[in-house]
């Protein structure tokens, strides 16, 4: 973590109050031009300000990523191509994070052993007005060696809660599955919907896999998502991009979540 990102709030309080005493030193002279010319120098410094830093975060988040490849012997492509991005576009849930269809900053692993994720960014646009938000979410892809069972995992946040069934009807219809209670193992209902259609999948899902997830829950306070479509597993934290310390301990959980459920697959076997 540099300079910058260890200290951002600060600097950003220190740059606001630069900006009002200059301000306030030419003030008389600010008020002696013509209105149009006020709201200009107003305003200008303020939206250069924003379009620097945006470039200014997104080249070193370029840069960070080449580094944490070259580090963990991944390929980088900043701007991948459709072929490449494809395999994420299997997943239902990608499109909550991913309305505008485009994914960037792909990772992708030198080996080819299944053992580690590839890693992709997605972005979403919420529109509000006039005016929009956007959001970028890591998704971590772990390639399968066997078939799986389709099910995804999707956290709750505070307004499901409240609405209680309701909710769940509606994130049913919105997955396109049908919401599955567990009936003998204690599956944390109260922080997940859990969708799924197939009849054995209570004893794929196993209690180190259900004990893991929730120790995830404590430790970080990360509500996740998981889905799988049948064939791969993806994992994200809805609406987050990780620093690098934070991607190796993301990469972590998610790589025992998915060995846990292998552990199950095998015993079917």
């Amino acid at each position: 973590m540099n300079f910058f990102e260890r200290h951002k709030q600060k600097l950003t309080y220190f740059l606001f109050v630069i900006y009002c005493l200059i301000f306030a030193l030419f003030r008389n002279l600010f008020l002696d031009l013509p209105s149009y010319l006020r709201y200009i120098v107003f305003f200008l410094p303020l939206v250069a300000s924003y379009f620097f830093y945006n470039a200014y975060e997104k080249k070193k988040r370029v840069i960070d990523l080449k580094e944490y490849a070259e580090k963990h012997d991944y390929n980088f492509y900043e701007m991948p191509d459709e072929d490449q991005v494809g395999i994420f576009k299997k997943f239902k849930s990608t499109k909550i994070i991913n309305n505008q269809d485009k994914f960037f900053n792909l990772l992708v692993p030198n080996d080819n052993n299944h053992s580690k994720p590839l890693i992709v960014t997605g972005k979403n646009v919420i529109s509000g007005g006039e005016s929009s938000v956007t959001y970028y979410t890591q998704i971590f892809l772990y390639k399968n060696n066997a078939e799986l069972p389709k099910f995804f995992i999707q956290r709750k946040n505070t307004f499901d809660t409240m609405l209680g069934e309701r909710r769940e009807h509606t994130a049913s219809q919105q997955s396109g599955i049908e919401l599955y209670k567990f009936k003998k193992k204690e599956f944390p209902h109260n922080r997940y919907f859990f969708f799924s259609e197939d009849p054995n999948i209570e004893n794929f899902i196993t209690n180190d896999f259900i004990e893991i997830l929730k120790t995830g829950i404590i430790r970080k306070k990360a509500l996740i998502n998981i889905e799988s479509n049948g064939q791969n597993l993806i994992f994200y934290k809805q609406w987050s991009r990780h620093s690098l310390e934070l991607m190796d301990y993301y990469s972590n959980l998610f790589r025992a979540l998915k060995e846990s459920l292998n552990d199950s697959q095998n015993q079917k076997k």
